[in-house]
């Protein structure tokens, strides 16, 4: 059985692993990945992404426009 879970606080894996049914006696490989980007980081990182799929500033100005 393979699951995945993304996102979840060290303290939280071991009811996360119980409620998969997982026995405490059963072997299990685990990885671990730590997330470090702050929010600027993550933000700026977004920019990049939608810019080099076409998003510009004007269509971005567009998006934002107050409509009311």
């Amino acid at each position: 059985m393979i699951q995945t879970i993304k996102q979840i606080k060290i303290s939280e894996i071991v009811e996360a692993i119980q409620r998969m049914g997982v026995n405490q006696d059963t072997l299990i490989n685990l990885t671990i990945e730590t997330i470090e980007e702050d929010i600027l980081t993550v933000f700026n990182r977004i920019g990049k992404e939608a810019q080099s799929k076409g998003l510009t500033e004007e269509i971005l100005e567009e998006l934002l426009a107050d409509e009311s």
